[in-house]
Parts: C-alpha cells; structure tokens; sequence
C-alpha cells in the first residue's frame, strides 16, 4: 500500500480524487434465512489478513499525515453474497485466499437444511469506502 500510495500522489493532478475502497476489519458475517427466521451461524475469520490491513492503514495515516492526501468522506457498507446450498457455500469457501470458514459451519448448515425446502445462507462483508483528494 506504502508503494500503491506513493504511485497514486505521483500520477494524481492537484485537487485529483482516490478512492479507497476495501474490507474493513470485521469478519463475515454468516447467516441462515429460512422460513421461520434467520439465524447466525457464525463468522468466517479473517484474522490472518489482519497484519495487510494495519499496514495498509498505517500508511494511509502516514500520507495524511505528510499531507500528500485530504480525507473528504468515509462510509461504510455491507456486501451481501446469497448462496443457495452448502454446496455453493462450500465452493465460496474454497476461493478464500487467507481467511478461514470454521469447520462447524457446513454440518450445522446441512443439519439445519436438512428438512427445510427454502433456506438461504447469507455472507454479509462490512467495506468501507473513502474519498480523499491530492492537495
């Protein structure tokens, strides 16, 4: 990010926009929507992506700091992902590059599925967009 940064102040005309737009901190969310309710399941952790994200923030402080960027918003928002079967929960988890779906979370989701005729799992992922501009 310290690189990324650097690249974007060098390339940004004076008064030009970034958009800072990631995951926050936050694990997912998993959730299971069924007739009756919707019940949390559990979270997917995230813990080993932790280590980029602080990087990544502190150096967005440091360019702040130093002046290269001026923060003018920040919001945050969820992204939902729906999966309509553990099989497709199960093909979700496997395109995780670092984080982790705990092992208790396809047997309970197939044993809570395993009567129900309409049930969706839902991911929910906490972003977190930001606009900053080159002075």
């Amino acid at each position: 990010m310290v690189h990324a940064l650097s690249e974007v102040w060098r390339t940004l005309k004076a008064g030009g926009w970034l958009i800072d737009l990631r995951s926050t901190k936050s694990d997912r969310r998993i959730e299971l929507d069924m007739p009756g309710g919707c019940l949390e399941i559990g979270e997917i952790d995230a813990s080993a992506t932790r280590p980029g994200r602080d990087a990544a923030d502190a150096a967005l402080r440091s360019a702040l700091a130093a002046g290269q960027f001026r923060a003018q918003h920040n919001a945050l928002f969820n992204i939902i992902v729906d999966c309509d079967s553990v099989t497709d929960l199960r093909d979700y988890a496997q395109r995780l590059c670092r984080s982790r779906l705990p092992d208790f979370v396809l047997p309970r989701i197939e044993a809570l599925t395993a009567n129900a005729d309409d049930c969706l799992i839902r991911i929910h992922r906490e972003m977190t967009i930001a606009l900053y501009r080159r002075p």
